[in-house]
């Protein structure tokens, strides 16, 4: 039989006004123009389950195998089709380095969602996502790489990037998975240690089951 993946409790839910004044803190595109955290969620309307989800720096090779996998798992098809609670629904993944790593950053995920960036961390900040590198030895269940694969992926990577090996943002910040629904935040997960993202299954049960 096979095993149920069991939503992890959510946590705290920032107050109206902190989601407030994250809603109106600048990110970057790829090419660097500034668009507000709000019109992200509230761009295709109320009625629409938007999915964020915050990775850390860009060489983390185990967050670039969860973008990897989530992409492979939340296709168009998925989305287009949840329940009537839950669907249709979009994903954004913000990271926190410079606009500039966001290209080759698709390019080593083969990334299906938009990606925007906040390189000096404030919304970060602001919605109380931690900075450890807890676990950092212990791969997340999204990825096959053992941690000497892992990191070998990320300095091969920075040094492959040249004068941008320093453009991925912060090592030790963690960033966690948010859902929002009828223009409203209804689940927080923020990353405990390095290897705590929600996977596609448990992303997929948070917003079919009436968060």
């Amino acid at each position: 039989m096979a095993q149920t993946t069991i939503i992890r409790p959510p946590d705290d839910i920032p107050t109206g006004k902190a989601l407030s004044e994250a809603y109106e803190l600048e990110l970057q595109s790829e090419t660097g123009h500034p668009v507000r955290f709000g019109e992200l969620i509230a761009a295709k309307g109320d009625h629409i389950t938007t999915i964020v989800i915050f990775i850390r720096h860009f060489f983390c090779a185990y967050d670039q195998d969860y973008v990897h996998s989530i992409s492979q798992r939340l296709t168009e098809s998925v989305l287009s089709t949840l329940p009537n609670s839950a669907g249709p629904a979009q994903v954004i993944i913000i990271g926190c380095g410079q606009p500039a790593a966001i290209v080759p950053y698709v390019a080593e995920t083969s990334a299906a969602f938009p990606i925007y960036t906040d390189p000096k961390g404030k919304i970060y900040e602001k919605l109380h996502m931690k900075r450890t590198v807890s676990a950092i030895t212990r791969p997340p269940t999204y990825t096959q790489r053992s941690f000497i694969s892992a990191l070998g992926t990320t300095f091969k990577q920075m040094f492959r990037s040249g004068l941008q090996a320093l453009s991925g943002g912060g090592w030790g910040q963690n960033g966690g998975e948010w859902v929002f629904k009828n223009g409203k935040c209804v689940y927080v997960h923020r990353m405990q240690n390095v290897s705590d993202h929600l996977t596609a299954d448990e992303l997929l049960q948070v917003i079919s089951q009436g968060t």
